[in-house]
């Protein structure tokens, strides 16, 4: 997961942002998208109606939309002089391209989010990038180098006064899945227990979601198909409860892979036929997947 960047703040007595920022905290994306756009409605500077509409962008890049989370980004990076307005700009724009797999390019704006992020000095601004170069070189299956930004962002993160609970969350989350990749199952469960603990901790639902996901996902390549057909049904209950589409998109494939091997054949029909319904575009999609591992040909971080 990639986590957001630290909202943008506003000045004066409003108290929208700082309860957007809440509900992004706790998942509620709709609620933190509404919130920021009364935001902007009201801004009063283009200052400020750039603030709200990067902190759209960062809710709808949580949500998976990659492409409406991309839009207006360029045309405000190339205006602001604003140091904290040009690292989100920057810092956005990778999350959409990273989303889209245009990876190169989304290694490209990184970079230069990490320089506004040096310039400005702080972990708040330095943590959440590394944990980006960590996810785009995990999308490019550089595992190793993954696992190093994740370190120098968790670190970061440790030497932090006050609460980080919600950063190491996300953070935890990553590093578990990237060693389930690398077949380090033990300790990649370690690390997703301690994510999922801490997402409980402070009620952040899209991280929970996704710890449940990659323990279904653990559990299946280790052999306990009980075990993960537990979580993975844990999983896509909270992705629907609060419209985690990718998620449940996900948890669809796994849960479907995992009924052909118990061979229950029913709960493989009901989930493969749902990602049919979820992808007309491609005909006869149940029917492949009903002949591949699905472990083969899926990936949990898009």
């Amino acid at each position: 997961m990639t986590p957001p960047a630290p909202a943008l703040p506003y000045d004066g007595s409003d108290d929208r942002a700082e309860r957007a920022a809440t509900a992004v905290v706790r998942g509620d994306f709709e609620a933190a998208i509404a919130l920021y756009d009364e935001l902007r409605q009201s801004a009063a500077t283009v200052e400020d109606e750039d603030r709200a509409d990067l902190n759209i962008a960062m809710v709808r890049l949580q949500k998976g939309e990659a492409r409406r989370g991309e839009e207006g980004l360029r045309e405000i990076l190339l205006r602001t002089s604003d140091p904290k307005i040009a690292f989100h700009a920057a810092y956005n724009l990778a999350c959409s391209l990273r989303q889209q797999g245009r990876y190169e390019r989304a290694l490209s704006y990184a970079r230069r989010a990490l320089e506004r992020a040096r310039a400005l000095g702080s972990a708040d601004f330095l943590a959440p990038v590394h944990n980006l170069l960590g996810n785009v070189h995990l999308n490019q299956n550089y595992l190793d180098k993954a696992l190093a930004e994740y370190a120098t962002a968790l670190s970061l993160r440790e030497r932090q006064d006050g609460d980080t609970r919600f950063s190491r969350a996300i953070l935890q989350e990553n590093i578990g899945y990237c060693l389930i990749l690398k077949q380090q199952l033990d300790a990649g469960l370690e690390r997703l227990h301690v994510a999922l603990d801490l997402a409980d901790q402070t009620g952040d639902r899209r991280c929970r979601a996704e710890c449940l996901q990659d323990l279904c996902y653990a559990y299946l390549m280790d052999g306990r198909t009980e075990d993960a057909i537990v979580e993975g049904e844990r999983a896509l209950e909270a992705a629907l409860a609060s419209g985690f589409s990718d998620i449940s998109e996900n948890c669809h494939y796994l849960l479907g892979e995992l009924g052909s091997r118990a061979g229950r054949l029913e709960m493989r029909d009901r989930h493969f036929d749902a990602l049919q319904e979820l992808h007309p575009e491609v005909p006869f999609l149940r029917e492949f997947l009903c002949t591949v591992d699905v472990t083969d040909v899926i990936t949990l971080k898009r």
